[in-house]
């Protein structure tokens, strides 16, 4: 069970095996994208120049994302049962940002 993610041009991501769909990438963007998917998954999707896709896994999930090099652009693999997929444009999306630890504080443990 696994689904494969390409881009055939900057407006269409095809979607093929547990699930078989057309996303539609979200324009007026900066060329980038965030593809969410059910097992926990978070993958950054980048456009250069010449339309090429470029995919870059950002927090792992259940599944084993694999990211291969087809031509000019990347194809992603996640093996895993995928129930769905969400595509946000880079400005509707936020991710927690990973601060400093707390400080032991002086005395609190002995």
């Amino acid at each position: 069970m696994s689904v494969m993610i390409r881009s055939d041009d900057r407006a269409r991501l095809k979607v093929t095996g547990d699930i078989e769909a057309d996303l539609a990438v979200p324009t007026g963007g900066t060329g980038r994208c965030w593809l969410s998917f059910s097992d926990g998954t978070l993958v950054e999707a980048a456009y250069g120049k010449d339309d090429d896709c470029r995919f870059a896994v950002s927090e792992e999930g259940a599944g084993i994302a694999r990211i291969q090099r087809d031509g000019a652009a990347d194809v992603l693999r996640l093996d895993w049962r995928v129930e769905w997929v969400t595509v946000a444009a880079a400005g509707n999306a936020v991710r927690a940002g990973r601060g400093e630890p707390m400080p032991v504080l002086p005395g609190l443990f002995g």
